[in-house]
């Protein structure tokens, strides 16, 4: 009994321990992106913080992990070693802010977040792998490929073309509502120098309505003058 008991909680204990979580899914991330042909380096300076050098994005400076999410692969009823699907969310905290809409940076963040753990190596394998263990000659089929990828990365796929064409969008917006904006602003200016030319048109006529109103009283002066100086000669 005392056996049987002892041998029960051996195999809990590989099961629990061959059970991915995130210390495995943090290492394994570490290794795919080191592994990769564009990383200069990748190194921890921190809890969840890396100085992070690729050749392939152009970039040097901090990597900061954000977050960690495990959750377990829906085979859909077929047999597959692959038990888990884990991402990494990191932030390139020195990358301008524009580099981050560009489709280079989406295509570049798609080799460096997704991991998949092998109940059978008791590993979790990058993307890369991943996808060569349903090419033909695995026992899974080479229709089965195709599917799978879709099943795991269909949904981000529409998540970043959603999102590419929603930017699209409000960038086409932006640059309409900028172009009325300038279109108002030259309108208004045109208005202000308008006003500005009618009000110093309206003070010049003034001017010269005093002008001839003094004109005028001279005028009459000179002819009551004139007339005084006939009356005296008669």
């Amino acid at each position: 009994m005392n056996k049987a008991i002892l041998l029960l909680l051996l195999l809990t204990s590989a099961a629990l321990a061959s059970e991915p979580d995130r210390a495995s899914l943090i290492a394994a991330w570490e290794d795919a992106v080191r592994s990769l042909p564009s990383t200069v380096t990748l190194e921890a300076t921190g809890d969840g913080t890396y100085r992070l050098e690729d050749s392939e994005l152009d970039y040097a400076g901090e990597l900061v992990v954000t977050g960690t999410l495990i959750r377990p692969n829906d085979s859909y009823g077929y047999d597959t070693e692959f038990t888990h699907f884990g991402m990494i969310e990191f932030e390139l905290t020195e990358l301008p802010p524009e580099r981050l809409t560009s489709q280079l940076y989406y295509y570049w963040l798609s080799d460096r977040q997704s991991l998949h753990y092998s109940s059978k190596s008791n590993t979790w394998l990058g993307t890369k792998a991943y996808q060569q263990s349903f090419l033909p000659g695995e026992d899974y089929g080479l229709s089965f490929g195709p599917l799978a990828f879709m099943m795991n990365y269909g949904i981000w796929i529409l998540l970043v073309a959603l999102f590419v064409v929603v930017f699209m969008s409000l960038n086409r917006q932006q640059r309409k509502a900028k172009s009325l904006m300038d279109d108002t602003a030259d309108i208004n200016r045109m208005a202000r120098e308008n006003l500005e030319r009618a009000e110093a048109m309206q003070k010049e006529v003034i001017a010269i309505a005093r002008e001839a109103q003094t004109l005028q009283k001279q005028n009459n002066a000179l002819l009551e003058r004139i007339a005084d100086a006939v009356e005296k000669r008669h």
